[in-house]
């Protein structure tokens, strides 16, 4: 089944690259560098884990993996233009292991002859996000091209807006609130929770949209989110995708120390950036004094590949890094139970493998 998952995967990755490609929505932004910023980071490829979700989730109840399309187009679109946004934020110079979208812009410039600050950059990157933010919704709004009911439609689109971007750009700011305090002020709950807001709820979402889509021949005359909020299978399937996604982030955070060049982003950036993750207050919690400030020590700063090592040693040390990817092992477990809940068949082998893979994934 791992090898059906993997093609799955990649004709999934695929289908979602061509749609959101060959749209139009891009291609009156101007000025050019801007038309290219925002196709940018949407065209690169990548593993399109969110729209795989949606998608199979759509087929596991029952409907037709081909009217959820534009919707998992959207959400790759929609997880993109958070990224634009996260790298100005974090300052990071490299997203899967090319230049990010400030940076892009700054280089394009520079080619034009234009030498432009990081501030300018960074103001034309952002710009370039929330067109994407936009162009999300343009995506989404072609659910009814194919068949979905306007009212659907409508409703994935209010739940868009009210489930996912309040809560998720919430999670953005904790994530920053958080890395400007001392971490002895910072708590597993405080973390936990800019998770699931930052990475949870746009899975919850997925998943959501991929059985609404199915269910929406069903529902006859009924209102979609009553119809949705009386189905329990509905319920689980978020419940997967939340448990799941919780996991997928121990694993990010364990990656981002002792993962490589194939991650597309420095090596320790967390570090660098003095954010605040469970597997760094784990260990932090479980070192002696004198280790503890020398873990504290690495942060703040790009360490040096003499630091990395050191970081690695002491998170080892503490045991944090093992009981990082057991805990997201067992959160994986206990996503798979709620996915029980949910029809059998295909997809839901599919999904199952999906979460399998957000825990031995290496990059």
């Amino acid at each position: 089944m791992v090898m059906e998952f993997e093609l799955e995967a990649k004709r999934n990755a695929e289908r979602v690259g061509r749609y959101i490609a060959a749209d139009s929505f891009p291609d009156t932004v101007e000025p050019a560098f801007l038309r290219d910023a925002v196709r940018d980071y949407p065209t690169r490829g990548g593993k399109r884990l969110r729209s795989a979700l949606l998608n199979w989730t759509c087929g596991m109840f029952g409907g037709n993996p081909d009217a959820a399309l534009p919707a998992a187009a959207a959400v790759e679109v929609y997880h993109n233009w958070t990224l634009t946004h996260d790298d100005v934020i974090d300052d990071d110079d490299t997203r899967r292991g090319h230049p990010s979208t400030h940076v892009a812009i700054r280089d394009a410039l520079a080619e034009s002859e234009m030498d432009i600050c990081a501030k300018t950059a960074a103001d034309l990157a952002i710009l370039a996000g929330d067109i994407q933010h936009g162009w999300a919704l343009h995506l989404l709004l072609q659910c009814s091209e194919r068949g979905v009911s306007a009212a659907t439609t409508s409703f994935l689109a209010s739940r868009l807006a009210t489930d996912v971007t309040a809560p998720l750009v919430s999670g953005e700011a904790l994530d920053v609130w958080l890395s400007l305090g001392h971490w002895s002020t910072v708590s597993r709950d405080d973390v936990e929770r800019m998770i699931n807001l930052k990475t949870g709820a746009l899975l919850q979402f997925c998943a959501l949209a991929g059985a609404v889509v199915a269910l929406d021949s069903q529902c006859g005359d009924a209102e979609i989110a009553t119809f949705a909020n009386a189905c329990p299978e509905v319920a689980s399937i978020q419940d997967f995708a939340l448990t799941a996604g919780f996991a997928f982030q121990l694993v990010d955070d364990w990656l981002g120390v002792f993962g490589d060049e194939r991650l597309g982003k420095p090596i320790c950036s967390d570090l660098a950036e003095s954010k605040p993750t469970l597997l760094v207050l784990d260990a932090l919690a479980n070192l002696a004094d004198t280790e503890k400030n020398s873990l504290l020590g690495l942060m703040g700063h790009q360490p040096s590949e003499e630091e990395i090592d050191s970081a690695r040693r002491l998170i080892m040390k503490s045991g944090a890094a093992d009981r990082t990817l057991e805990r997201a092992s067992e959160l994986i477990e206990k996503a798979k139970q709620s996915l029980a809940a949910c029809p059998n068949g295909t997809f839901g082998k599919l999904l199952e493998n999906w979460a399998d893979f957000l825990v031995r994934r290496q990059f």
